[in-house]
């Protein structure tokens, strides 16, 4: 199967209002809540999937992009070209990711959150595990 791809282009996050609370919902996969143009974007990513063999597909974007446990538990698989392999996240310590990856969480459905900050723009490669 050929792998899809998907552009993200500059200015891809809502309008937000500056020293204001940020509004983010429960129980989305992915949510992009603000950024800066031409520079970065900021979200939240919680997965459905609560075992590693729920994960159906894993992505790769052009950049790094990093990962900080906000809440819950959460677990990325990674596969840097040396095969896949967990790594359990820790609250409060970022990780950068570059290779194939994604996540799922333990302790049910969208009850892992993290953080996720990555640029503003990038092309991103998914493939079937």
């Amino acid at each position: 199967m050929k792998a899809k791809r998907v552009h993200t282009r500059t200015g891809s996050f809502p309008k937000f209002a500056v020293s204001r609370l940020l509004g983010a919902k429960a129980g989305k996969r992915w949510q992009v809540v603000c950024g800066d143009k031409n520079h970065w974007r900021i979200g939240f990513y919680s997965p459905a999937e609560a075992r590693n063999k729920e994960v159906k597909q894993l992505e790769k974007h052009s950049c790094v992009e990093l990962f900080m446990l906000l809440s819950g538990s959460q677990t990325l698989i990674i596969d840097d070209g040396k095969g896949e392999r967990g790594l359990k996240l820790k609250p409060m310590q970022p990780v950068m990711v570059k290779g194939w990856h994604c996540g799922y969480s333990p302790q049910g459905p969208h009850k892992g959150v993290s953080l996720v900050v990555e640029r503003d723009k990038f092309s991103t490669v998914y493939r079937k595990r």
